[in-house]
């Protein structure tokens, strides 16, 4: 689930990219630093949610892993 969060994520910071690119382009002010500086920000803060979550969905599935791998290990008896 995170995963899938995480890819959607990373989907809107592009979308958010996309229409200041194309805000810029068609409109005829190059003022509104303001909007820029907000723009920035929020992809900033969810490029880095999108990573985070991505970093916690690889974290999970390695122990998921890890703990399949330990469960399907073979007991060792001593050697008497």
């Amino acid at each position: 689930m995170e995963k899938t969060f995480s890819n959607w994520l990373l989907d809107i910071a592009k979308y958010i990219v996309t229409a200041l690119i194309l805000s810029t382009a068609l409109s005829d002010k190059m003022e509104g630093w303001v909007y820029y500086a907000a723009c920035c920000t929020l992809v900033a803060g969810v490029v880095i949610s999108g990573i985070l979550l991505n970093m916690l969905a690889e974290r999970k599935k390695k122990k998921k892993k890890m703990m399949k791998k330990k469960k399907n290990k073979p007991i060792q008896q001593p050697n008497n």
